[in-house]
């Protein structure tokens, strides 16, 4: 016989619990949903009409919960008078789901009046959509635009920065304090999050500067034009990509304008590489200041080998605070010689003139810098000062001093006869360069890379026109954090060793195509030197180049005696330039080959040692060796830097003291 029925579910039934059903539900109707989505206009259509019916035959239960009970006659809202039943039902419903003000009022009319105000208040439902919606699309193309940076740029009076690169940070600081409030719009071929993500990074928003970020490409004249660079008061083109190309087609576009609303802004550009200087320049025609980073940098951190504490004193004159150089035109020196000026002027020194020279048509800037002693300022010349601001006034002494400790002779810093240079870079070969160029004959450098040898070899002979007159090089592979690298490389030989910033390192990951910061690499690099060379009888001089001036205190206790910051040197000057134009022939002659440079000196090459000295008898003995006395470097001080110090301080100085002068370069 078949058993006997059972009241209880069977054991399938209790498998499947009330929630699982919900939860297959909820899924079903999340895919209906994505479904009708999915389709657009006809299945969001299909989605309105079924929720509409839906909610509306939900509304019509409420008959059975009193809708139409005495409790309820009063209410305006809830119809009778039609059947109080099925019909009245409808039209409360559909009225409280669709809230249609004019088809409620039609309630009682007849059949088609009823049907035109349904379809009246229906499409003016859509038409008020349709308005809701063009608002919202507007105001979120604008936001998008803004976004994006695509829109136009109304400012006058402007800095304009075209294209980006690891200096904007710096520049923008310079600009925001040579001119606290000062009006900066960037143009880059860069996504506006990351840009702004980058400079919240770098703390430009704590910086006395308004910033403008718009996206696009600056070598197009549509997107000058969009960032109004005919009414800037000065345009800065930074050099985005490694072969200068985009920055050389921005020239070209810049010099070749002629709608300029008034007078033309002033123009300055880097070049990344020294070899695309003299493409660069005949691209400029004379208009547009061009700063050869590469030159720069590779001047700077060899001056700095051949002068241990020089990079001090290129970070204070590059700085916005402290002592800059500094144009002003003084009544009171015209007429007179450049010796009686210096003693004259209590709180600068005199280093040099500029002048303005008329050249194929056009007034250009001139300087010249360490002139004679005898020299005298003539009325259209302005004096060249290196000062804490301006302005300066200059007394009239009653007599020129007489130094009586003042020593003859002198030497020349020279590059020592070791140098290690650790990574590669695109400066390798300009550096190289300048060694040479300062070096005794036979001064061996090697470099440690981890570029292989023979590609290294002719890396550099390919950008070699002659031979290497006092250099004898050689090449190390390896890897410079790593303890083997250094297994035959004698470190206690070499006198100086160099920390280049290496950006080759193919395991740093690039970012939004941003420029790699080699810093942490350098940071990692110094750590093993330290380790290496802390136990060395004499230490050599390092010298390390840093991306960026924020990573300076992670190599304090490191060992490092001189830290060239490159983009701060660099953005100093295209800044500083840009502000005033004056300063274009003043760092030109600076910085150029054959031309003046600061030196540091001994100080027994000036005055008797050991006796008390004031900051007048440098300027005498300065002025006897045709040079100008800056300042000086203080060993018993951590080779602490005074430049421009005060006049009635004396010391008595040693051996280990250097005096700061700016001196004719001699090379060898």
């Amino acid at each position: 016989m078949r058993p006997p029925a059972t009241a209880f579910p069977d054991d399938r039934m209790t498998g499947f619990p009330m929630h699982r059903l919900l939860t297959k539900l909820q899924e079903n109707i999340r895919y209906l949903i994505d479904q009708a989505f999915a389709r657009k206009f006809v299945g969001q259509s299909l989605l309105f009409l079924t929720l509409v019916v839906t909610v509306t035959l939900i509304g019509m239960t409420a008959v059975f919960f009193g809708l139409f009970s005495e409790e309820n006659a009063h209410i305006s809202t809830i119809p009778h008078d039609i059947d109080a039943g099925f019909w009245d039902s409808l039209w409360w419903s559909l009225n409280q789901v669709m809230r249609l003000p004019g088809f409620a009022k039609a309630y009682g009319a007849t059949l088609p009046i009823i049907l035109y105000s349904l379809f009246l208040s229906l499409m003016g439902l859509v038409v008020f959509s349709v308005l809701i919606s063009l608002i919202n699309n507007t105001m979120r193309s604008r936001i998008e635009a803004l976004r994006k940076g695509d829109t136009q740029v109304l400012e006058r009076n402007h800095m304009l920065v075209l294209g980006w690169n690891n200096k904007i940070f710096a520049v923008l600081q310079q600009l925001a304090r040579l001119q606290p409030g000062v009006k900066v719009v960037i143009l880059a071929p860069r996504d506006i999050d990351m840009m702004q993500e980058q400079l919240r990074i770098a703390g430009i928003q704590r910086e006395k500067i308004r910033i403008i970020l718009r996206s696009g490409t600056p070598s197009n004249h549509g997107e000058l034009d969009r960032v109004a660079v005919d009414k800037a008061s000065g345009v800065i083109v930074l050099a985005t990509d490694a072969d200068d190309s985009e920055t050389i087609k921005t020239v070209v576009l810049l010099t070749s304008r002629r709608d300029w609303d008034g007078e033309p802004p002033v123009l300055t550009t880097e070049i990344a590489l020294e070899r695309n200087y003299e493409l660069a320049s005949i691209a400029a025609r004379k208009r547009l200041h061009i700063i050869s980073s590469s030159r720069i940098i590779s001047k700077v951190i060899v001056q700095t080998v051949r002068n241990p504490g020089l990079a001090d004193v290129y970070s204070e004159i590059y700085a916005p605070s402290g002592n800059s150089i500094f144009v002003q035109s003084i009544p009171d020196c015209i007429d007179r010689p450049m010796a009686e000026i210096a003693y004259g002027l209590g709180n600068a020194i005199p280093v040099g003139i500029a002048w303005d020279e008329k050249r194929d048509g056009s007034v250009r800037h001139a300087a010249g810098l360490n002139l004679e002693p005898e020299y005298e300022i003539a009325e259209d010349e302005q004096l060249v000062l290196l000062a804490r601001g301006l302005p300066i006034h200059c007394a009239r002494p009653e007599q020129l001093p007489v130094s009586n400790i003042y020593r003859e002779g002198g030497s020349v810093p020279h590059v020592p006869g070791r140098v290690l240079l650790i990574g590669w870079t695109d400066l390798l070969h300009d550096i190289l360069q300048e060694l040479d160029a300062h070096s005794l004959s036979g001064t061996e450098v090697t470099i440690l890379s981890e570029t292989a040898m023979d590609q290294a070899e002719q890396a550099i002979a390919s950008h070699q026109k002659a031979p290497f007159r006092n250099l004898t090089l050689s090449f190390r592979e390896g890897d410079a954090v790593t303890q083997t690298a250094y297994a035959d490389i004698d470190l206690a030989s070499f006198q100086t060793i160099v920390v280049l910033a290496d950006q080759t390192d193919d395991r740093v990951v690039h970012q939004s195509d941003q420029q790699v910061d080699a810093d942490t690499r350098t940071l990692r690099v110094l750590l093993r030197l330290s380790d290496l060379i802390g136990s060395l009888a004499t230490q050599p001089h390092t010298v390390v180049e840093l991306l960026d001036d924020n990573n300076r205190p992670l190599l304090e206790g490191l060992g490092v005696d001189d830290i060239v910051v490159s983009s701060e040197v660099v953005s100093a000057q295209l800044a500083q330039i840009a502000r005033q134009e004056v300063l274009a022939p003043i760092y030109r002659e600076l910085l150029s080959a054959g031309g003046v440079e600061i030196s540091l000196r001994p100080a027994g090459d000036y005055v008797q040692l050991h006796t008390d000295c004031s900051f007048h008898d440098l300027v005498y003995a300065g002025q006897q060796k045709m040079e100008i006395a800056l300042g000086l470097r203080l060993a018993e001080h951590n080779g602490k830097v005074l430049l421009n110090p005060p006049r009635d301080v004396r010391w008595q100085l040693g051996e280990q003291d250097k005096v700061v002068v700016l001196a004719q370069q001699v090379y060898q």
